[in-house]
């Protein structure tokens, strides 16, 4: 009986000690078109305010799959100065913003982040996905 005691008594202490407070999460969604018709898709999720998940694909004109879609099929690996395919500098380029956020980012006048640790990851035209991004935030709040 005393176990039985002790052991409610612990399950108690514990359910008293837990927050009750749930978490403030919002998602948002957006899209940009650029001047070649290609149509990017922004995906967020923001936590308590603060952006916790960045989701960008992208779709050419005209194109059935995302460039994620079509992931080693879109063939830009050869031509990448840092030997990435466009899945893999877009993945940078989330996990990126997820840390630092879109602000951190600097663009030079191509479109392209100026900062070294992103070219280091990610060394394509960028500047229509931090749009849909940022689009994408405000549409979470």
């Amino acid at each position: 009986m005393k176990k039985v005691i002790c052991l409610t008594l612990c399950a108690l202490m514990f359910a008293g000690c837990s927050s009750n407070s749930k978490a403030d999460i919002k998602e948002g969604k957006a899209t940009y078109t650029n001047d070649k018709g290609e149509v990017t898709t922004a995906k967020v999720k923001l936590k308590n305010g603060d952006l916790e998940e960045v989701e960008i694909d992208e779709t050419a004109q005209g194109k059935d799959k995302s460039k994620k879609a079509l992931g080693n099929d879109y063939q830009m690996k050869q031509a990448s100065k840092i030997g990435k395919e466009w899945y893999e500098q877009i993945d940078f380029l989330e996990k990126y913003i997820e840390k630092k956020g879109v602000d951190s980012i600097k663009l030079n006048k191509e479109g392209k982040a100026e900062n070294n640790d992103v070219t280091s990851g990610c060394t394509i035209r960028i500047d229509g996905f931090l749009k849909a991004v940022k689009e994408a935030e405000k549409n979470a709040k």
